[in-house]
């Protein structure tokens, strides 16, 4: 496939997500003034208002070279696959973790966040050990830690990107883990973007 082939496959995976953005934003973003009504809009409008919206709060649509980018790649995802993804980032980056985490709930709840990628990060060796309180985090926690790593990288410079993936998360910060609660990464958050899916191998977490 050629680069203009690829870039088009892209533009139209980007027109597709924001056309069915109320899907793929958290609930607390769906507000009976946003794309909430998407259920009483008609079907033929729904894209336009969804691209409204979205355009609202990012200013344009990201460049289509960003597109071949993997954070751009990791934003076009649906919102389970996209959290999935930054939740093994974060614990991809302090394998500590999970070998921590002997709650039966946390636990189940990461299993099903993850699906093929928690037995992957659990087996994985060294990290220091966690206090059982971090160890406990729900998967949404380790969701907010892995997006906040890769904005200080700088993985989004398009906002519109960079938003796409905030809203995935919930509208509130209060749920979000104090970085000074969070334990210090082992590995570079790109490093570990460029990585994590591999942890998937294929397969779309439940």
């Amino acid at each position: 496939m050629s680069r203009a082939q690829d870039l088009a496959r892209l533009a139209g995976e980007l027109q597709a997500r924001i056309e069915a953005l109320p899907e793929h934003v958290d609930p607390s973003w769906l507000t009976p003034a946003g794309p909430a009504g998407s259920a009483e809009v008609p079907p033929e409008i729904q894209g336009a208002v969804s691209r409204g919206w979205f355009l609202r709060l990012s200013g344009s649509l990201p460049p289509l070279d960003l597109l071949e980018d993997s954070g751009a790649r990791l934003a076009l995802m649906d919102r389970p696959s996209l959290l999935a993804r930054l939740c093994a980032l974060a614990l991809m980056g302090r394998p500590g973790v999970l070998r921590c985490c002997v709650q039966r709930n946390a636990r189940l709840a990461l299993q099903q966040a993850l699906g093929p990628a928690f037995a992957v990060l659990r087996a994985r060796d060294g990290g220091p050990a966690v206090p059982p309180e971090v160890a406990g985090w729900p998967p949404i926690a380790w969701s907010w830690v892995g997006y906040r790593e890769l904005v200080r990288a700088g993985t989004w410079p398009d906002r519109g990107l960079r938003r796409m993936v905030r809203l995935a998360l919930p509208a509130s910060r209060a749920d979000a883990p104090c970085p000074g609660a969070v334990p210090r990464a082992s590995m570079a958050a790109r490093d570990r973007l460029r990585a994590v899916e591999t942890l998937f191998a294929g397969d779309v977490p439940c």
